[in-house]
């Protein structure tokens, strides 16, 4: 009988995966708003309990940036967290085959007056935002009202799933700037050169240039592209963000444009700031499972 290949479940699981989530893309999409997010939850709650090392670095998080939140109600609010990003799949998979119609059956929108005054002024504008809520539906929110915003991000390990989140986007007009690949990097200059608003999340510890400034009293290396660009570009940066309430609906919420400092550790503490607020605001709806802290500051020179 032939050896097992040890690296034979990889491409199994890789296969079967994205063919589930198409089943369960299926299935959103003859339920209704509720139900789907219903079935998220359900599914997030199933997380809860198979994905240990996710629910270990949780609760471990939650005590580093919340330690005034006792055990058992840290539990709980690691708990909504899983709940919350299932409820978070079933709202993007029930999305997959609508129009803005129903996205704004279900986001109302607060601000959003302050992008329209920016856009009248010939002002070009920086969505500055993080993983909070469900973010994806905030870019499908913001460009059904015709902004026309590109947005930055990586690109996912398995393809299927990076193609079935480009199409999501693209659904809604939202275009995405893969950092990475190839032509990247002219792409994004050509978006802010034509004048398009750019949308950035800048609240996780990626392969990106970046700098250290405060996260929940603790430093943390956090992507400076928002400032770089905001600053060299005069782009003007709005803290945009979106939470559900509790009757199932969305509420994104506009800020007032940031007044940025010139050095771009400063400014990008300034965004980091408005993150960590809406973080405190709605902390389950944030990934506590996201290795915030994983790389640590260099230690000063003697």
């Amino acid at each position: 009988m032939a050896g097992r290949d040890s690296r034979s479940p990889r491409p199994v699981r890789s296969r079967l995966a994205p063919a589930a989530v198409r089943g369960l893309a299926t299935l959103c999409r003859k339920l209704g708003w509720r139900e789907a997010q219903a079935l998220g939850r359900g599914i997030g709650h199933l997380g809860w309990w198979l994905a240990r090392r996710d629910r270990t670095r949780t609760l471990e998080h939650l005590a580093l940036a919340l330690p005034e939140i006792g055990a058992a109600d840290r539990k709980r609010l690691a708990r909504r967290v899983f709940a919350h990003f299932g409820a978070l799949l079933g709202e993007c998979l029930h999305l997959s085959d609508k129009s803005c119609v129903e996205v704004e059956r279900h986001v109302e929108l607060e601000g959003w007056e302050r992008v329209e005054a920016l856009r009248a002024a010939g002002r070009q504008v920086l969505v500055v935002t993080g993983h909070c809520g469900n973010w994806e539906l905030l870019a499908a929110a913001i460009n059904c009202r015709g902004l026309g915003m590109a947005v930055v991000g990586r690109q996912l390990e398995n393809p299927r799933f990076d193609a079935l989140l480009l199409a999501l986007r693209e659904r809604f007009g939202t275009r995405t700037i893969q950092r990475g690949r190839p032509g990247a990097a002219r792409e994004l200059l050509r978006a802010v050169r034509g004048g398009s608003a750019l949308g950035l999340l800048i609240d996780q510890d990626t392969a990106v240039e970046g700098v250290w400034v405060p996260y929940f009293g603790r430093l943390a290396f956090t992507p400076s592209g928002a400032a770089d660009l905001a600053l060299r570009f005069g782009l003007v940066p709005v803290p945009a963000f979106i939470e559900r309430r509790p009757d199932g609906s969305h509420l994104a919420r506009f800020e007032p444009p940031l007044d940025l400092p010139s050095d771009p550790t400063a400014a990008t503490a300034r965004m980091t700031e408005r993150i960590e607020a809406q973080v405190r605001r709605r902390p389950e709806q944030w990934p506590w499972f996201h290795r915030r802290w994983r790389r640590q500051p260099p230690e000063p020179a003697a």
